[in-house]
This record gives structure tokens, sequence and C-alpha cells, in this order.
């Protein structure tokens, strides 16, 4: 009887908070309008469309699905890519970034810029550029050695993809190095352990929840990943490609949504998975004083072997944007390197592409940072009801494919009130509420680290909640508002996978265009927008970093 009586008043004590914080917002207009505006938004941009997406097929679909052999085998191939590329760009990259970060080998800054490199330009440059050095016509294959080997397939989708993704790989475990103390090292060198021994037992124990996570993001990454097995796969074909096809070529959307549905389960799989990591691991490695000083590390000529195995790595990356570049000036890739303008003044002087990406993408990018600013500051500083909904919603679209979100606002949003296709503003929409993840992390992250109490002394001055964040929050969240801005603009001009529905005759996009002028052959334009659109994202930059007057930290989150 106590504890049914102890129920319900627990039960009544939440129902009065819930109520109260109610009734608070319900005195702030700003407030309700920012709490109000942000679920309507999230409703209708994120779970509509995946609601038409996972609603759409009927039984009849599913049944062909699992009776259709070409379906089954496009699942266990991005499922088989998903593991071998994971695991290989994984291993690249923590070997990079024990390198560089933990050994600091000669060299580390101009490694370090190297490592960061792929991750301002689109995924499927890499494939570009492997045709170009690998293929039949190749620098390396025809030119140089007289070979015409046939790349295509999952073997050179396996080799773009390690390349492609292991920058990302390299970031997060940088991360993990950084933070690792030293103290733990030089006890066990002290009590006798061999410098291979410290390695095996410390460092890559403690590094170990940073190779998972980073493998986590990789395998999102490889299955989220449309350019690349466009270019390379060939008849090997993925579940992106494959939902393509099916509605693109084949125009039946029940069909694309089913392998819409089954990339996504695997790809929320690997979320839910990677976000229980990050909420439970700790990197808690000194006790008391820390050690001041270097590492243990390994050997000199391990370190110089490493040092080399970078510069290998270094050269291979410098290679791939080098022959794009190349690629974007010469008459005919293959057989006539004369020196032209003609590729680069057809794709990027006399086309809109270019121009289109840059404007729709600083759009996304500018409503992006400040949608993610605001809903960061309602969620981590104002008691409203469904916190935690919120922040789940925040953070979901890191987990959905572009190829799904894109196929779910087709189906949205091609009649009804809310029609939109055809337009720049479809593309925009998605371009936010695709990429606005990690805008949110960061400002929830920099939220975390910034008093309560300034806020409540603005608040006890009389200032209601719009006053407060606009004069005292948003001055304090300017890296976190910078970085969402950015990193938007970047992703978006790189972005492929979702815009290759939503595109139409008046509003193509450089990276879209990029896939196509490859597909079809014109090697020297798909190059010429390729340098475009990587020389756009690094002028961006360099002009944010003036206007800023501060270093633009961009990939240290």
């Amino acid at each position: 009887m106590e504890t049914s009586i102890t129920k319900a008043q627990q039960h009544m004590g939440q129902y009065n908070r819930t109520l109260t914080r109610a009734r608070q917002i319900a005195r702030e207009p700003a407030l309700l309008f920012a709490v109000g505006g942000s679920v309507v938004l999230l409703a209708l941009f994120l779970f509509l469309p995946l609601g038409k997406v996972l609603a759409m097929p009927g039984l009849a679909d599913w049944l062909a699905y699992f009776e259709t052999p070409r379906f089954v085998k496009a699942t266990l191939n991005s499922l088989f890519m998903a593991v071998i590329s994971t695991a290989s760009a994984t291993v690249l990259g923590f070997v990079f970034a024990y390198a560089v970060t933990y050994v600091e080998v000669p060299g580390s800054r101009f490694f370090r810029i190297i490592g960061l490199l792929p991750l301002m330009s689109p995924p499927f440059v890499t494939g570009l550029a492997f045709i170009l050095l690998f293929g039949r016509r190749g620098l390396i294959t025809w030119t140089l050695l007289g070979l015409r080997p046939d790349i295509y397939g999952w073997k050179g989708l396996w080799a773009v993809q390690t390349f492609a993704f292991f920058p990302t790989a390299y970031l997060s475990i940088s991360s993990v190095l950084k933070a690792a103390g030293s103290s733990l090292e030089f006890a066990a060198v002290n009590l006798g352990a061999r410098r291979w021994r410290v390695f095996r037992d410390i460092v890559l124990p403690l590094a170990t929840p940073g190779i998972a996570g980073a493998a986590l993001l990789v395998a999102s990454e490889v299955l989220a990943d449309f350019g690349n097995p466009m270019l390379i796969a060939g008849d090997f074909t993925v579940l992106a490609t494959e939902s393509y096809l099916e509605l693109i070529t084949n125009w039946s959307p029940a069909r694309a949504a089913v392998l819409s549905t089954v990339l996504l389960v695997p790809a929320l799989a690997v979320f839910l998975v990677q976000r229980s990591i990050v909420e439970r691991r700790s990197f808690v490695t000194v006790t008391g004083k820390p050690i001041q000083g270097g590492r243990v590390g390994p050997a000199p000529w391990l370190k110089w072997g490493l040092a080399a195995f970078c510069l290998v790595v270094a050269l291979f990356v410098v290679a791939i944007y080098g022959v794009i570049l190349v690629c974007a000036f010469v008459k005919t890739w293959g057989a006539d390197f004369t020196l032209t303008a003609y590729h680069f003044v057809m794709a990027v002087v006399h086309g809109k592409e270019l121009l289109n990406s840059v404007m729709l993408s600083a759009m996304a990018a500018a409503f992006s940072a400040l949608f993610t600013v605001v809903l960061a500051y309602v969620v981590q500083f104002k008691q409203v009801p469904g916190k935690a909904a919120l922040d789940f919603a925040a953070v979901l679209p890191s987990a959905v494919p572009g190829t799904v979100l894109g196929i779910g606002y087709i189906l949205a949003f091609n009649s009804g009130p809310l029609a939109m296709t055809g337009t720049a503003l479809i593309i925009v929409t998605f371009m936010v509420f695709h990429y606005m993840a990690v805008g949110y992390r960061t400002a929830s992250g920099m939220l975390k680290q910034i008093d309560r109490g300034i806020e409540e002394a603005s608040t006890n001055l009389g200032a209601h909640s719009l006053r407060s964040f606009w004069s005292v929050m948003l001055p304090l969240m300017k890296p976190a508002f910078t970085t969402g801005l950015l990193y938007t603009f970047i992703r978006s001009m790189n972005s492929v996978s979702g815009p290759v529905f939503l595109i139409s005759p008046s509003w193509k996009l450089a990276s879209v265009s990029i896939i196509n002028l490859a597909d079809h052959g014109y090697w020297g334009q798909a190059s010429s927008l390729g340098v475009a659109v990587v020389g756009s994202i690094f002028v961006v930059l360099g002009l944010a970093r003036f206007i800023l007057g501060e270093k633009v930290r961009l990939f240290e989150m």
C-alpha cells in the first residue's frame, strides 16, 4: 500500500514539474516559438520524409524484395563493403594517427594537413582519381606501364573507400590519443616493460574506445556512400545505388523505399552503438600530478618506419588531388596532354552548377548554424518537456544515409501543400536537416562548459529568454556557430547522395554534375568541377579565418 502511494506521489511530482515547465514556456513567447518551431521543423523535414519511406512499401513490395536476387545481392554487397572497407580504413587511420599524433614522427605537421585534406572534398573525388591513375587509360597503368587493368568492381571500390574514409578514422582516433596521459607508460617502463608491451598493454587498450568509435563512423560513411559505387563499382551493386536506379530509372518508389528501409536498418544500428560508446567511454588515465614531457614511443627504427609509411600515404593523397588538377587542364586524358582551359571554361565558367552549389550551400549553412545553436540552447539551458526526445532528434540525421532522406523528400514533398520538388528550397532544406547534427553537438558541448549562472544573472536583471540568448549566450557560442556554419557549407558542397534525387534542370549542383560527367567519360570537365569545388571550399575557409580573425578549428570537435 505504501509503495503504491509513493509511486503515485512520484508520478504527481513529475506531472507538477512538467506542468510548471509548460507554464514557464507559455509565459515567454520567444521560448514558446523556439520550442514549437523546432518541433514542427523536425517533424516536417526529418520525421515526415522518414515516415513516408517506411510507410510506402506494402507486403507485395517486401515479398518482391526477397524474391529478387539482385536486391538481396545488393544488400549482402553493402554489408560486405561495410565490413572490409571499415576494417582497412580504420587500420590505416589508426596507424596514421598513432604516427602523427602519438609518436610525432618527422614531418607530422605536413602529415596532419594531408590527413585532413580529403575531408574538404567530395569522397567520390578519390574514385575519379583512381580511374585516372589506374584505369584502362590511367596515368600509371597505361601511360607508364602499358597495362589495361579492370579496376571496376568490389576490389576497386574497396581501395577507393579505404583512402576516401581513412581521414574520418584518423581524426576520431587522434582526439583519443591526444587525451591519453603518459604516466602509465613511464610507470610500465620503470617496472621493466619493453616498448612493445607498453604499446600492447597500455596504448592500445586506451585507444580501443576511440578505435571502436572511429570504426562505427567509417561504417556509417561506407553504408551511405553513393558516389564511389556509381563511379567504380561496375556491376557490383550496393543498396545506395540500387535505390537510385529503382526510383530514377525504373520509377518504382515503393521498391526504392524498400531498399532504403533495408539500408536504414544497419545505419541506425551503427548509430545507436556509436552513441552508446560515446556516452559511456572515459579516458581517465592520470591520477595526481601528471608527468610533463614526451611519451615512451616506439624504437627509433620503427619511428622512422612509421614516418616512411605516412610519407607513402601522403604522396598517394597528393597524387589523388594532383591528377585531378592536371586532368582539368589537359586536352585528352591518357592520349593528349596538351595544356588547355577548354574543360574548365565549359564546366565552370559557362556552367551554373558551381554558382548554384555555392549559393544554396551558403543559405543552408546560415540557417543550419542558427537553428542548431537555438535548439542546443533550448535543450541544454531550458527546462522544457521532452528534452531527451529533442536531443535525440537533433543528432538522428547523422545516422540517416543521404539516399534514404533524399527519397523521403521526393515522396513527402512531391505534391500537396508542401510541394517543393524541382525548387531550390527542397535542396536547401535537405542540406539543413541532413547536416545539422555536428553543429548541434558542437553547440551542446560548448553550452555544457558555460556556467548557467551567467544566464541566470541576466534573467535576474529582468532579461527575457530572447534577450538573454541574443545578448549573452550567442556571443559566447560564436565558435560553435562558426563550426556549424562551415561544416554544413563543406558537406553541402560535397553532397551527392540526396541532391541527386532533388536537382532539376534549373537547379543543378556541381557535386552531382561531377558524377554525371565522369560516368559519361568527360573526365576533363568532371575534374574541372572537382577542382572548382575544392577551391571554393578553401576560399570560404580562408575568408572565414580572415573575417573572424581567429583560427577556424573546424575538425577539432
